[in-house]
């Protein structure tokens, strides 16, 4: 079966929501909630552009935009799969309709490793406590959302701005609201991939929820070795015995005790060894140096 999913953009010039879905109904669109607002089966013996174009003629005059996305019968079962779906509430009352939303909401947190099973009996026995509820639970248990690695792009894109707000001093989800447009919900679960995946921490500061960026760490930065000249050769070879007292040094280590330029280590290390004071010995294919 082939099914068309409406998306109507509603105007304060333009008709009300109960006159668009009345005009949608007369050809048989379904209201859902969910990605989309109206959802169109396309039966065997009809035509899609036919009905495209009868979706058309049903709004024409209602001052409406309105995008259309038809799938197939695979096209379904994928977006099930990815948590694409869509709610039917044809004759749903209020708190039935808002049960239902919130229940898909459970079951996302639930795919994201959270534990929701004492929100699901207050949602079954409080409705109106549920929404406050929810909100917190998800708040202080945001360090506990797995990551998850195949999200949708839309996730990516919100992740990148609100990641781009944060700083070490912390910004509220106001703040973030205000200065993107996303909803509570959407930043919310945002930050939960963010401090899941350790680029940001939430964190109470006189009693105010703050959201911190972790800056990432600082790279290795090594110094320079600061090389000392010996005022003659028999500095250089002292230098150099002096530091091999305390037991066999590779090559490199033994560059940086003695900090010689590298011409003046050269020639007193190869000195010392034709003296016999310096010994070369090799263990598990690497090279020391040791006094002889």
């Amino acid at each position: 079966m082939i099914k068309t999913y409406i998306r109507v953009e509603l105007s304060s010039e333009g008709e009300s929501p109960k006159q668009v879905i009345e005009r949608l109904r007369r050809i048989g669109a379904v209201p859902v909630v969910g990605d989309y607002d109206f959802e169109l089966s396309l039966v065997e013996d009809e035509r899609l552009f036919d009905k495209l174009e009868e979706i058309h003629h049903a709004l024409k005059g209602a001052k409406v935009r309105y995008t259309l996305t038809t799938r197939t019968d695979a096209d379904e079962e994928t977006s099930a799969r990815t948590r694409h779906e869509v709610t039917h509430y044809v004759d749903l009352r209020p708190a039935e309709l808002k049960k239902s939303v919130y229940k898909a909401k459970l079951e996302r947190w639930r795919d994201m490793g959270l534990d929701v099973a004492e929100l699901e009996v207050l949602l079954e026995r409080d409705l109106d406590h549920f929404k406050e509820a929810s909100k917190e639970f998800l708040r202080t248990h945001l360090d506990q959302l797995s990551v998850v690695k195949d999200r949708r792009p839309s996730d990516n894109q919100v992740d990148g701005e609100i990641l781009a707000l944060l700083d070490e001093q912390g910004r509220t989800i106001d703040e973030l609201k205000a200065r993107t447009g996303y909803s509570e919900d959407q930043i919310t679960l945002s930050l939960g991939r963010l401090i899941s995946s350790e680029s940001a921490r939430r964190l109470l500061r006189d009693g105010t929820e703050l959201y911190c960026l972790i800056p990432p760490p600082a790279p290795v930065v090594r110094k320079t070795l600061q090389m000392v000249p010996a005022k003659d050769e028999q500095e250089a070879q002292a230098r150099i015995l002096e530091s091999l007292l305390g037991g066999e040094l590779s090559s490199r280590d033994l560059v940086r005790a003695v900090r010689l330029p590298k011409e003046q280590f050269v020639q007193a290390l190869d000195a010392l060894m034709k003296q016999g004071k310096v010994k070369l010995v090799r263990k598990a294919k690497k090279e020391f140096y040791c006094c002889a």
